[in-house]
This record gives C-alpha cells, structure tokens and sequence, in this order.
C-alpha cells in the first residue's frame, strides 16, 4: 500500500518519494558532512598536530568538551570539527542542532613563530539536505488555514538573498513520504531570477501540499533536516 500511494504522489507531481531517492547529502555552513562522522568519526580529543595547531589559531574560540566535537577535516591547510547538541538551541531566530568550526592556515607564521591559522567559520547550524539548484527553506504550519481534507496548509520562507520576494510559484517539492505515523516533507525553492538580490529576508509564503488522506493525528516533519524535525506553527 505504501509503494502504491509513493506512486501515485509522483505521478501527481508531488516530488520523489523519499525511499526512492538516492543517498542525500548534507550540509553545514555550506560544506558537506558525511553523517557516518556523527556516529563513527573520531573525536577531536585524537586531533593530531594540524589539529591542535589549529585550536591555538587567530580568534578561534576555546574548545573545552573535545570529546564530544567530531573530525570532519584534519589537513595541513584546513580543520572542520562539529559537534551535536543534546538538545536543539535558539541562535537568535534559528532553531539549530550542531556547532561547527572551521580553521584555515594562510598568511606567514606568526610574530612567535607558530603556524598562522586563522579562523575561518564558526557557529551554529542545522544539518540541511543539499537540494542542488534549489535554494533550502524554513517550513511551518499555516495557523490561519487549519487543515481541510487532505491538503496540508504551510508557510515557507526562503533562506537564500532574494530582495525580500515572495517565493509564490517558486516552491517545489523535492521529496513526500507518507506513513501511518508521520508525512516526510523535503521542501526546496528555485531562486529568484536576477544576479543581485539583498538579503533583507524574506516572507513566509503560503503552500499547501496535497496528501494521500488527511494528516489527521500524524506528525509532519521536515525530511530537508537531519534529524528530521516536526513542523510546526511559527
């Protein structure tokens, strides 16, 4: 039953079932991350001597719980560790799930001689699924428009530059998996036509989604984040 509704929903043109897809990638700060590094990858307290170079670089923060920060680079020119919180944090309007840093080595040694690694990236940030061409996406319910039969009513705000358009017929649905238990969304947006486009923000544009049957008590989740997480109203 589950084939046949995930073939229906792309025949529909609702996206590619996300048992269909191939393998995602992810991506933090714009760089990939394998996500076997969150499971198997080695902690940074096995950093060998770039690493720990690194750690001592220009305006890199104090990293004090090593053994919870994963290596996702360790080269002579490059360090990239991240790290899973155990609970999801508010960084000013995000909602974010992992800590990433980035420390690169460029420029002539330091006035004491050490190797002049140099901040490169630092914060926080949500494993999002690469989409490709299109641009990633902030998903919530609709609290104007209660679901009705079987659509799902959402808000979708584009996160890339797009002089604060409206992102009303650009939305696309990437991949939709529905399940006794939950309805899987990834949901993407081509990006805005033009070269140059501030980064104002955007608004929320009103989306809506057909299902198989209505949510009734399922969960919808947003599978463009890894974990996934539930969406809900703004």
């Amino acid at each position: 039953m589950k084939r046949i509704v995930a073939l229906l929903l792309l025949v529909a043109g609702c996206g590619t079932p996300l048992a269909d897809a191939a393998e995602p990638t992810y991506t933090c700060h714009d760089r990939p991350i394998p996500l076997d590094v969150m499971s198997t990858g080695r902690p940074a307290s096995q950093l060998g001597p770039d690493g720990r170079a690194a750690l001592k670089g220009h305006e890199v923060r104090p990293v004090k719980d090593l053994d919870k920060w994963r290596i996702v680079e360790e080269t002579g020119e490059r360090v990239a560790l991240i790290k899973e919180f155990d609970e999801p944090e508010e960084r000013g309007r995000a909602t974010v799930t992992h800590d990433f840093l980035v420390v690169e080595r460029f420029g002539p040694p330091a006035a004491d001689g050490r190797p002049s690694w140099h901040m490169r990236s630092s914060g926080g940030c949500n494993l999002q699924r690469d989409l490709g061409d299109l641009g990633v996406a902030e998903v919530a319910l609709d609290p104007a428009k209660p679901g009705i039969g079987n659509s799902l009513h959402l808000l979708v705000t584009e996160q890339a530059c797009a002089s604060g358009q409206s992102a009303d017929g650009r939305i696309r649905v990437v991949g939709l998996e529905e399940t006794d238990r939950d309805v899987r969304l990834v949901i993407g947006v081509e990006r805005a036509p033009g070269d140059l486009h501030n980064c104002l923000g955007n608004p929320a544009t009103p989306y809506t989604v057909e299902l198989s049957r209505p949510l009734g008590d399922r969960v919808p989740r947003d599978a463009g984040l890894h974990p996934m997480r539930e969406i809900v109203k703004p």
